[in-house]
């Protein structure tokens, strides 16, 4: 009789246990399964940019629309249409008559066309008129707008393009993030 009250004891701190033991796993497993989530989401943000950046700066024959759609295209399982915006910046630096560099300039300003999610550009997000047949070139009016806190720094006439993707994450539980964030890559080539 000692023995298989035992055994039934053993079983019952056995259920015990679990009950605690099993949320815990879980909720780390949503976690682990939700980072990973987060960091292919980066990887991706990370590899568009980059060949926005390469694209543009080597092709002439493609538009920046077309070089925009053409990145936004490889960011399965994104959703660049719905939570996402790219930008390409085309900066110029410039120097003084006595040759002394001053603060580049934002020559050019494209937005995709197909964006889904309103975010300003980090480089310059001031335009107030976007343009063209696609509604993505802005109208910077009769003078380039000078980048004071622009990271690089540019010889008179050199340039460089600036290729931005901004895309709102929005995680899979709210057990770990309880709102959507905001992920963004820039690359300057």
């Amino acid at each position: 009789m000692k023995k298989a009250s035992l055994y039934s004891k053993n079983q019952g701190l056995a259920s015990v246990e679990m009950t605690f033991i099993v949320p815990v796993l879980l909720i780390i497993m949503v976690g682990i399964f939700e980072l990973t989530q987060i960091i292919q989401a980066n990887n991706i943000i990370i590899s568009i940019s980059r060949e926005g950046a390469n694209l543009i700066s080597r092709n002439s024959s493609q538009t920046p629309e077309e070089v925009m759609d053409v990145v936004a295209s490889t960011s399965d399982p994104l959703n660049l249409n719905e939570d996402g915006i790219i930008y390409i910046n085309l900066v110029v630096g410039r120097e003084d008559s006595d040759g002394n560099a001053l603060a580049p300039v934002l020559n050019q300003q494209y937005r995709w066309g197909n964006f889904g999610y309103a975010a300003d550009s980090s480089t310059w997000g001031d335009c107030a008129t976007w343009t063209g047949s696609d509604n993505g070139t802005c109208d910077m009016g009769d003078s380039d707008p000078e980048l004071a806190n622009f990271p690089l720094q540019l010889d008179n006439g050199e340039s460089v393009y600036v290729v931005e993707v901004i895309y709102r994450y929005s995680p899979i539980s709210t057990l770990i993030f309880d709102s959507d964030f905001t992920i963004k890559e820039l690359t300057y080539l």
